[in-house]
């Protein structure tokens, strides 16, 4: 059973786009409205959009970021809560978390993109 497990999540964790258009077109096939899958795949592809930077970075400049990632995201997140504090006064930490979440699907998302296209410049640019 688990010789077709760490492919996929090899797969998922290096294209975590496609894993997020599987859950999207997934859960719009079975019933799910636009805003519902959108959601869905958001909620899904955020962890592996996370691990893909983590690895890209990693790949790109030879050093491992874990611990920087992390600090990251536990900034943002501290972030989001006091600000979500002082907005409503009180704090509701699934809300919070919820806003962290998509907050980091945002951030890693375009993190993601920006870091292919410098690694595909890059390996090019050495290459000619």
């Amino acid at each position: 059973m688990g010789d077709w497990l760490a492919p996929v999540l090899a797969t998922f964790v290096t294209l975590p786009l496609l894993l997020f258009l599987l859950v999207y077109f997934g859960v719009r096939l079975f019933g799910g409205r636009k805003r519902a899958a959108f959601y869905a795949a958001v909620n899904v592809a955020t962890a592996f959009f996370i691990a893909a930077v983590y690895f890209l970075l990693t790949v790109l400049f030879g050093k491992s970021y874990f611990i920087h990632l992390l600090l990251f995201l536990l900034g943002l997140h501290a972030a989001i809560a006091l600000g979500y504090w002082r907005k409503k006064g009180d704090f509701r930490l699934a809300e919070v978390f919820r806003l962290f979440w998509r907050a980091s699907f945002l951030i890693f998302a375009s993190l993601y993109a920006g870091l292919l296209a410098y690694g595909m410049v890059a390996r090019v640019a050495a290459n000619l």
